[in-house]
């Protein structure tokens, strides 16, 4: 079997490799962290997938994550100046759509900017919701979604950017009652990044409890399945900005991811904790070094993660990071692990080549590899 096994890897390395050169992909490989933002891989360069995906893993275990991002930039479209019932029309196609595709999870971005996709009693509506900073949709979008995904068997979990907040131009329209804009411009509590935006002080105690009290208020009001936060670390602004050095900002990390995962299961232990960083792995994951996340440490000791969900968004023959060099070296990290690895796949990039599925064959008949996640839905249809 494993002959086998191994004479389907090299089939499907040299079938990447002639897809890649006849393809001429637009992107090669990237030693910086990637992010899954469209600031870093705009969408309108990719074309959209109509990707036929098989789901099932060769076990066909019920356990196995089959899931897919929901971004703000969904939302653009789907929800922004949307009444209810046309966003229900919106929704109910995706989930449809996600059902026949054989996705069983839906990773839905809730908190991209200091703001909320829901009625919130500490962050401000997003303009990527109701189109402007503040103003509330006269419904629950998130529970809508929940609502509709449920009918279809799919589980929900909320995506979180702890730090990450507006620029001056939506900042200055938040109202005074939410807390970021009462540290608006102070340094105690936030620093603007060169891209812009600001970010929060994750070495501020005050900011670490705004976080896991947002978390709390979506266990609490919503029946999710679990909390992921994504891969904005120390990444446009460093711990410098704050006057404090790489070890009090790996620290500081640590103990905010330390306290969502307590958060998180004080509510309830079969709700989920994950994080999605960067997928670059040299001899540790690269984001332990660049955003100083402790990946070493959370991926292998209980108490901090449910599951990691690395972006490994490289073809099977990239010079640089090659998709089973990567993903091996994820796997060997969490081998001895409580922690589950949900592989992060490049939707997005391979829209136009038999890469993806490809890729999520390879993950499907691995022993250390529990699923795997798409970025993004509108590359999926």
């Amino acid at each position: 079997m494993k002959n086998f096994r191994t004479l389907c890897r090299a089939l499907g390395s040299f079938l990447s490799l002639a897809l890649f050169l006849s393809s001429c992909t637009l992107y090669g490989g990237q030693q910086e962290p990637v992010s899954s933002e469209s600031e870093d891989f705009p969408v309108s360069e990719f074309p959209a997938a109509n990707v036929p995906i098989t789901g099932h893993n060769a076990s066909g275990s019920s356990d196995t994550m089959r899931g897919v991002w929901i971004s703000y930039l969904e939302f653009d479209h789907m929800l922004s100046g949307k009444s209810e019932d046309s966003y229900r029309t919106e929704i109910t196609d995706m989930v449809q759509n996600c059902k026949k595709k054989e996705l069983n999870t839906l990773i839905v971005q809730v908190r991209s900017h200091g703001d909320a996709y829901y009625p919130s009693k500490l962050y401000p509506w997003s303009s990527h919701a109701s189109g402007t900073v503040g103003k509330a949709c006269d419904f629950d979008p998130f529970k809508i979604l929940i609502e509709l995904s449920r009918k279809e068997g799919l589980s929900v979990h909320a995506w979180i950017n702890p730090y990450r907040l507006m620029k001056d131009e939506e900042m200055e329209q938040v109202s005074d009652a939410f807390l970021i804009k009462k540290w608006y411009q102070n340094n105690d509590f936030m620093a603007q990044g060169k891209d812009g935006y600001w970010y929060l002080n994750a070495g501020n105690s005050d900011v670490q409890e705004l976080i896991v009290q947002g978390v709390q208020e979506l266990i609490e009001n919503y029946e999710i399945d679990g909390i992921q936060i994504d891969d904005y670390f120390y990444d446009k602004v460093k711990p410098s900005d704050f006057g404090q050095n790489e070890e009090q900002g790996r620290k500081n990390v640590t103990d905010m991811v330390k306290q969502i995962y307590t958060c998180v299961k004080k509510k309830d232990e079969n709700l989920l904790f994950g994080i999605s960083p960067a997928g670059n792995y040299g001899n540790q994951p690269a984001s332990d070094q660049s955003q100083l996340t402790n990946l070493s440490l959370w991926c292998t000791e209980e108490g901090y993660l449910d599951y990691v969900a690395p972006q490994i968004y490289w073809e099977f023959d990239n010079e640089e990071a090659p998709f089973l060099t990567v993903l091996e070296k994820w796997e060997k990290l969490v081998e001895d692990s409580p922690v589950k690895l949900y592989v992060g796949l490049a939707a997005y990039k391979f829209a136009d080549t038999d890469i993806l599925q490809q890729e999520i064959d390879e993950v499907n008949q691995r022993e250390n590899s529990e699923g795997y996640i798409l970025f993004r839905y509108d590359n999926l249809v």
